[in-house]
């Protein structure tokens, strides 16, 4: 009989699973962010920064 104390290699294993999910989830958000503001930042340096305004 186990030890009730001690997690089962496979509760071990789905932690892990979890644990690099909610990384990838992490990582995939922080990429896109940081990738949005840069394309944000390069159209309002082409603009001569703010919004562009209609002629």
């Amino acid at each position: 009989m186990s030890d009730w104390k001690v997690p089962s290699r496979r509760a071990i294993r789905v932690i892990e699973i979890f644990a690099a999910f909610v990384a990838a989830i992490w990582i995939i958000v922080f990429v896109g962010e940081n990738n949005s503001h840069s394309r944000i930042k390069a159209g309002q340096d082409r603009n001569g920064g703010g919004v562009p305004r209609q002629p």
